[in-house]
């Protein structure tokens, strides 16, 4: 019963934030405290990997005179023979969703999210990589995430975007889109 109680009022009255503590020189035995995002990408390449060929079934997507390859919500971008796992650049437009995107909705506007990539619907159709909403707040980042801390929070970096670790009412564990 009464660790229901402490649970319950834990629940209550945590804050919103997920806050790292600092190293403590004279108390070493304590750590840093850390969410590890989610890892449901496990199964995508890491961002930065290098591979030698393409997944089957890849189309090609001009963005200003560059070819990416396109395959399920990943992007691959030729470098020297072989293929380099990239993000792909704000204003690409592709035809169709990666599997099961995560919608995110931002001022009355759906965005949608998979593998570190925020697409926008078109009104002619196909969807247009854009830069992430601050406030967006999505279920995982991608391997390939740096972790820091400024002014004793934890925040996370992905390409060029910064998240921030919430705790949500149900207890859940979502991120952030910051401005740092």
């Amino acid at each position: 019963m009464s660790l229901v109680l402490m649970g319950l009022l834990l629940t209550v009255f945590a804050p919103t934030d997920i806050f790292a503590q600092r190293d403590n020189r004279r108390d070493s035995h304590k750590k840093e405290k850390e969410v590890t995002p989610v890892k449901h990408y496990k199964k995508e390449p890491r961002r930065g990997a290098q591979v030698t060929a393409l997944p089957k079934k890849t189309v090609v997507v001009k963005h200003r005179n560059n070819n990416y390859h396109y395959r399920d919500g990943v992007f691959y971008r030729p470098v020297n023979g072989s293929y380099v796992v990239s993000a792909p650049p704000i204003g690409i437009r592709v035809t169709a969703l990666p599997p099961n995107p995560y919608k995110v909705m931002i001022s009355n506007r759906s965005y949608y999210y998979y593998y570190g990539t925020y697409y926008l619907p078109m009104h002619g159709g196909g969807y247009e990589v854009v830069s992430a909403p601050v406030g967006a707040r999505i279920d995982a980042l991608p391997d390939g995430y740096e972790v820091f801390e400024l002014d004793r929070l934890v925040y996370y970096r992905l390409d060029e975007t910064y998240y921030k670790a919430v705790l949500e009412p149900n207890g859940n564990v979502v991120y952030e889109v910051v401005r740092v």
